[in-house]
């Protein structure tokens, strides 16, 4: 048979048994690498997962925190309005973005950051509806005498 040189290189098997154990030894590397690697990204994914988690409940922490900065009492009824996902933290974990939501909330709910508009209309509510009681006749007569 006629040997073909390639770069120093020769296309003749001389050893088929030590190339297929050879393969074999490739393919059972292959397997334990794709293991490995599935392994790897399942903890990756479960690492993700976590570090998503605490960065939520930071990102919460650091919002609550800023509203009672500035003295709201409903902190909870204004969390629904934030938009967290539009929150940025920077490198100095302080978040971005909330500023300008909160700005945004007070011109829609005002009455959250003024106790004075909590409550305004409301103090006087029962003034303005008269109530409709029967009167005894004591209190019909005192009434007349009286004036």
């Amino acid at each position: 048979m006629e040997e073909t040189q390639l770069d120093g290189t020769s296309t003749e098997i001389k050893d088929p048994k030590a190339v297929l154990d050879a393969l074999d030894r490739a393919k059972k590397d292959a397997k334990t690498f794709r293991v490995q690697s599935e392994d790897l990204q399942k903890q990756l994914q479960e690492v993700s997962l976590k570090t998503e988690a605490m960065k939520s409940k930071f990102v919460n922490t650091k919002i609550n925190s800023y509203l009672a900065n500035l003295g709201i009492q409903n902190s909870e009824r204004l969390l629904k309005y934030i938009k967290v996902d539009a929150l940025v933290l920077n490198d100095d974990f302080e978040v971005e973005g909330l500023d300008e939501q909160i700005e945004s909330i007070k011109t829609d709910f005002p009455e959250l950051f003024d106790p004075k508009l909590l409550v305004g209309g409301k103090a006087d509510a029962g003034n303005k509806t008269p109530i409709d009681a029967k009167l005894t006749a004591s209190q019909i007569q005192a009434k007349l005498v009286l004036g």
